[in-house]
């Protein structure tokens, strides 16, 4: 392990010192393709190149996730240095930004905020990986157009949709995928009519797929799901802009949930979501060109429905239940107004956030007794959130360009009465009063600055500070949980919200046939949540922590010969709680990726890669440390034409050596939590 982590090292440290050998070379070399590697993001409300927008910015495309058809979204999102999953099940991992994740990370689909539970995540689940068109990550505090909760970053998913073309024109796309680990398959169909007024795009996946085995060929117990997904979206181009309509409904049922997230569950009893659904209806309108300095207009308004729920059963036999049933439906109304303004050198984005999740939830309970006990974990509540934002990019001259962005929000938490029992075990069972009814009003801020200073010729360094805060979840001010034992887990409704202070530097180059870039970051967090004991039979939350997290990232690509070309990137977190000077949980380890693709217009493409991690023994106590590990991942594709339409035929095998390992941020009840060990992947493509 020391040589692997030696090993490691240097390859970190070979990233790094890429950055100004890629340029040199190039800048010795006569510039004679087109640069074709700046992507185009949307971090301030307007595109914008990714190595001059300050603050981490990651993006994934639709190509890649077809040649890795991803058992859960954020498998394909490791590939952006400094974003790690944490497993609680195959299906829906969470994603980790930096060291901070679940409640810490905003989520949309198509600019539509997914509100839901957090402890044993479920939302990155909802969403087949086939109907993606991009994923753009910001990694950490680094824009006014989110709230509460964008501490730690964003996803943001945009699927795919229809476009306006000159003269009408029909498509389609469809996809078969079999996996060998987990057993099973994906298919997903598309169709679409485009012209130059409206267009109409409808799209349908089925998938379904065992549970796991590991790099020991051990069965990881209850890892199996099974989902399915629709969607129809339709655009109209008339006199007063452009109107799009969409509606979208994914369906999950049976997914085995073999890890434990942050909430206390027990060690051996079996958790499924029997059923999950995710319900869209989304209505945006568009207006541009409006006056010489007013640009765009766009309203985007939106209703999501997210329903969970869960069976816990199999309970150890010293246990006095039988089963347990949570169940919870969480909806959001949400409407953004946003408007750009181009005043001489300033490009201004300006608007109004509004959202309000509601969130009705029941918990059943069988006793091996016979008795059955309905109550609530959480009481009905709603949570409302308006905010007003403004971004503004400030050309000051050829080299420079000054970001300045804030916003501030308004949070109105309402919650009803909660008592100990909807349906005590008995009639006359005492039924208390847990916690009266009330309303929470707070008011809080994001600021932002950044600089992006074009130093040279397809280089460019940036510079960005920013402050920002997350409002404690629902979870967090209202649960109420038994514990074994005799003790009691308690929301906290007088939580302050967590702030943090966020300070990056990058650095970036871009040529026609290598780039690279560099950045350091530093978060500096404080009034953190987190559970304590305060009385031997109570744990609440509290804001009682001060905590640093701060690393490094690097990546690189050279195209050293025609269609041959080698890549790479590796990022490293540190996490330290400097109330109790000892080390975060949740801190991924140095970690990385690197590989080697060939491609060069004949139709047959390959790939080879290598993604590892390096051991995490900076651990907290309790939280088991975890050792390096290292994979081997293939891909082979054959691209061709056939009459005017386009087919492609991928083979591939991931962890080729069924390494045996647990990833560091999953999280276990009563086993341990590993990786899928050998995986044989066919996929193949067709479309018009």
């Amino acid at each position: 392990m020391q040589r692997f982590k030696s090993v490691a090292g240097g390859l970190a440290l070979a990233l790094v010192f890429a950055c100004p050998a890629a340029g040199w070379a190039e800048e010795k070399a006569k510039e004679s393709t087109v640069n074709l590697d700046n992507v185009i993001v949307s971090a301030r409300g307007v595109s914008s190149r990714v190595s001059e927008t300050p603050g981490g910015v990651g993006v994934i495309k639709a190509p890649e996730l077809s040649i890795e058809q991803p058992l859960s979204l954020t498998n394909a999102l490791t590939r952006i240095p400094g974003v790690s999953k944490s497993s609680d099940s195959a299906w829906g991992s969470a994603v980790n930004i930096r060291g901070l994740g679940r409640s810490s990370v905003v989520f949309n689909i198509d600019n539509c905020r997914v509100n839901t539970a957090t402890q044993m995540n479920a939302q990155f689940g909802t969403i087949d990986p086939n109907d993606i068109e991009r994923i753009e990550v910001l990694k950490g505090p680094i824009s006014a157009l989110y709230g509460s909760g964008s501490v730690g970053g964003v996803v943001n998913v945009i699927t795919k949709k229809g476009m306006f073309t000159n003269t009408p024109e029909w498509h389609g796309d469809l996809v078969g995928a079999y996996t060998s680990n987990p057993g099973g398959f994906n298919t997903y169909a598309s169709a679409s009519y485009n012209s130059p007024d409206v267009w109409v795009y409808g799209s349908g996946s089925y998938r379904d797929h065992d549970s796991y085995e590991d790099g020991d060929d051990e069965e990881i117990h209850n890892s199996q799901f099974e989902d399915r997904q629709a969607k129809l979206r339709t655009g109209f181009k008339w006199a007063a802009g452009v109107t799009e309509f969409q509606a979208q409904f994914m369906e999950a049922e049976d997914v085995g949930i073999p890890g434990a997230g942050t909430a206390p569950l027990p060690a051996t009893a079996d958790i499924t979501y029997p059923k999950t659904r995710r319900t869209l209806f989304s209505l945006n309108h568009k207006v541009t060109d409006i006056t010489e300095v007013f640009k765009e207009s766009q309203l985007n308004v939106y209703y999501q429905k997210i329903d969970r729920r869960v069976i816990i059963d199999h309970f150890p036999q010293t246990m006095p239940m039988k089963k347990i049933n949570p169940s919870a439906d969480h909806e959001t109304w949400g409407a953004k107004w946003l408007n750009v303004f181009k005043p001489g050198a300033h490009t201004l984005v300006t608007g109004v956030d509004l959202w309000n999740w509601h969130m009705d939830s029941t918990r059943r309970k069988a006793l091996k007794n016979g008795l059955t006990i309905i109550d609530e974990p959480l009481p009905d509540a709603d949570y409302l959130s308006g905010g007003v934002f403004l971004e503004d990019d400030w050309v000051l001259g050829q080299r420079f360009t000054l970001n300045l962005g804030g916003r501030v929000d308004y949070i109105s938490v309402k919650n009803d009465d909660q008592y100990l029992y909807i349906k005590p075990p008995m009639p006359q069972a005492p039924n208390p009063l847990l916690r009266e009814s009330e309303t929470q009003n707070d008011t809080s801020w994001n600021l932002h600055a950044g600089l992006t200073w074009n130093m040279a010729p397809k280089w460019s360094m940036t510079f960005l500070a920013a402050s920002a805060y997350r409002a404690a979840s629902m979870e967090e001010r209202f649960s109420y949980i038994s514990l074994a034992g005799g003790k009691t887990k308690w929301g906290n409704p007088d939580l302050e919200p967590e702030r943090s202070m966020f300070l990056e530097y990058g650095v970036h180059y871009e040529g026609p046939k290598a780039g690279c870039s560099l950045a350091l970051f530093g978060n500096f967090l404080r009034d953190l949540i987190t559970e304590k004991l305060v009385n031997p039979t109570t744990i609440e939350y509290q804001n009682v922590s001060e905590a640093v997290i701060s690393g490094a990232e690097a990546q690189a690509h050279w195209e050293f010969l025609p269609g041959a070309k080698v890549y790479g990137n590796v990022a490293y977190t540190r996490g330290e709680d400097t109330d109790l000077e000892e080390d975060l949980p949740f801190i991924p380890p140095l970690n990385g990726l690197f590989g080697l693709r060939y491609d060069h217009n004949s139709g047959l493409w390959g790939r080879v890669e290598a993604a590892w991690a390096a051991s995490q023994e900076d651990v907290p106590t309790g939280i088991e440390t975890t050792d390096g590990w290292q994979t081997v991942g293939l891909r082979l594709g054959y691209r061709f034409n056939y009459k005017n339409t386009n087919h492609e035929l991928v083979l591939g095998a991931d962890n080729v050596f069924s390494e045996v390992y647990r990833d560091h941020l999953s999280t276990s009840r009563g086993i341990e939590l590993r990786e899928p060990g050998l995986n044989f992947l066919a996929m193949y493509r067709f479309n018009f």
